[in-house]
């Protein structure tokens, strides 16, 4: 029943609460020609009596709409809204009571998780464990990406973390087996209209929203469309465990399985640089985005320069290399002495096309040179539609310097 409806049963009711009898008593009176009727006093107790049983019934009606509405509200008001984050996203609109009133998929395969489920009125644990379970039935939740983010939305704040930390260990148990460790991310929305606009403009959640706003308050460097497409799994590699301004909850830690991983990825930056890993200092590898491509950004120092190398964590390819001098450890001047010191053009040109991978060249050019007081050959050809610039150390025959663009 609706307020208007309640209202309107309210006022007949008190229309009513005194009833009409004028026409029945006047039906059974017949005409009376020539006589006296004698009239006798009314009693005024018994009208009052009346009025106040038609006051009480009135009261009675309105106490009970009162608790109807009351309860109408309670069981047909959205309380929270909880949505859950893999690559999927589900929002769950439930009640105080913590019964589902609408589930929605946020994306094409939000629908293949919910399917033909029909989650209205039944408890919100028992959607969870359904919407969950089919995560997993579908390969969205597997060893590659084991990641899930659960996000609370509750003008109670209080009440809202409570139901974040019960949601949390229960998709968490739900999850762990002794093959399989999950990423349990978990946070309460604090809800805005930027908030609002940027998950409706790239059909996310406002959870999903939030927590990308957190990684890139940590890199600048990033803007929302690069992140936005990523998995949970993949954001959650991205993120620093720092604490954060939204106090992230995690249990568990974001699988990288389906990468090189980090020592491999050391290895292809060194051999890049033409460096020993026994020379270097300052290393330090983490996880990062390139053109919506997850990669290891390996930085390090070595033989007196600073070293900045990107590996596609999928290939392995370098994707960027970048060498600059050390400016904290000057690169000292190698006293070359008579040209025997020297490796050599030969063995300079060996060593650029050793690691260029090619054989038949054109255009190619080779001259000595002093940078940062080390002797090095430059060495550039062509070979494939490509052009080759390389540098390669005059002493020890490392390779210095290696680039490889289009030819144009």
């Amino acid at each position: 029943m609706t307020e208007r409806e309640l209202n309107e049963k309210i006022r007949q009711a008190y229309t009513h609460a005194a009833p009409d009898v004028l026409d029945a008593v006047l039906s059974h009176c017949g005409e009376q020609k020539g006589s006296a009727v004698k009239m006798t006093k009314t009693n005024n107790n018994r009208r009052w009596a009346v009025r106040l049983a038609g006051l009480a019934a009135c009261l009675c009606l309105l106490v009970g709409g009162g608790f109807g509405l009351l309860s109408y509200r309670a069981n047909n008001s959205v309380d929270a809204i909880v949505s859950l984050d893999v690559n999927p996203g589900v929002e769950i609109r439930v009640n105080k009571k913590e019964r589902v009133l609408e589930v929605k998929p946020l994306n094409e395969d939000g629908r293949v998780i919910v399917g033909d489920m029909d989650f209205s009125g039944s408890d919100l644990k028992v959607a969870v464990n359904a919407l969950v379970g089919s995560m997993l039935k579908n390969g969205y939740l597997n060893e590659l990406a084991n990641s899930i983010l659960i996000s609370v939305n509750n003008s109670d704040s209080t009440r809202g973390a409570q139901l974040r930390d019960r949601l949390t260990t229960e998709v968490n148990d739900l999850l762990r087996t002794e093959a399989f460790s999950p990423a349990v991310l978990s946070q309460t929305v604090s809800r805005s209209d930027e908030l609002r606009r940027l998950a409706g403009e790239y059909g996310i959640s406002e959870g999903k929203a939030q927590l990308i706003g957190e990684i890139l308050a940590q890199k600048p460097q990033h803007t929302f469309a690069d992140l936005a497409p990523l998995s949970i799994n993949e954001l959650n590699l991205l993120r620093s465990h720092a604490p954060s301004e939204n106090h992230v909850e995690s249990v568990g830690t974001a699988s990288d399985k389906a990468y090189i991983g980090e020592a491999k990825a050391k290895e292809i930056a060194l051999n890049k640089a033409g460096a020993s890993s026994a020379a270097l200092t300052d290393l330090e590898i983490e996880m990062d985005v390139e053109d919506g491509v997850m990669v290891y950004e390996v930085e390090f120092k070595c033989g007196g320069y600073e070293y900045d190398c990107e590996v596609n964590a999928l290939t392995g390819a370098v994707v960027k290399f970048d060498r600059e001098t050390d400016d904290d450890q000057p690169v000292k001047p190698v006293d070359d002495g008579a040209s025997a010191a020297l490796i050599g053009e030969a063995k300079a040109r060996t060593a650029a096309l050793t690691h260029a991978g090619v054989s038949n060249v054109s255009k190619y050019e080779c001259r000595l040179d002093t940078e940062n007081g080390v002797k090095v050959y430059e060495i550039e050809f062509k070979c494939g539609g490509y052009e080759y610039d390389y540098e390669i150390n005059a002493v020890t025959g490392a390779v210095v310097k290696a680039e490889k663009n289009l030819d144009d």
